[in-house]
């Protein structure tokens, strides 16, 4: 009985630690304080990771990898409900990634706004800016949503390692 219970607290000692493992893709559950939030997130600067809501592993010198959906937190700028913004991802697509996917689309979303996507063919250091509506602009804080259809996935890393971010951001009109 004793070897019994002596198990059982094991196991549930072992479930316990285990729930509280973070999970490296999803880092902050959504923030709603639009007081402590910034209009753009650089990945070198670790006081904005609290707005990195999805998809992101850990920060590698002044970058970060993202997976292939990843999502931010990001303070709307001041008039974006009636003028709208410009959404500003700036990443980099490695040779090795286009060596094996030949070419990635990326595509964003803000709130409930889907923006045109931009397919990726040449290796190195991109932009992707598109204008979001004023429609798009319902709460102080928005999530921006990114997708990208291709990930490469190197041996010995359980990582879907899609594009290499630097900074995202909402860009006053």
């Amino acid at each position: 009985m004793r070897q019994l219970t002596l198990t059982l607290a094991l196991c549930l000692g072992a479930f316990l630690l285990a729930c509280k493992r973070p999970d490296p893709i999803r880092l902050q559950p959504t923030i709603e304080e639009p007081a402590t939030l910034v209009k753009t997130i650089r990945m070198a600067d670790p006081s904005t990771s609290t707005q990195l809501l999805r998809g992101f592993y850990e920060l590698e010198r002044t970058w970060r990898w993202a997976g292939p959906r990843f999502t931010v937190a990001l303070e709307a700028p001041s008039g974006a409900a009636s003028r709208g913004a410009t959404l500003v991802l700036q990443f980099n697509v490695p040779e090795a990634s286009l060596e094996t996917l030949k070419k990635i689309t990326l595509r964003g979303k803000v709130g409930d706004a889907a923006l045109d996507p931009v397919t990726v063919t040449t290796p190195g250091d991109q932009e992707y800016r598109r204008d979001v509506p004023a429609s798009a602009f319902v709460r102080p804080v928005m999530d921006a949503d990114f997708n990208v259809d291709g990930f490469l996935k190197l041996p010995n890393d359980g990582r879907e390692l899609s594009v290499i971010v630097t900074s995202v951001g909402l860009e006053s009109k």
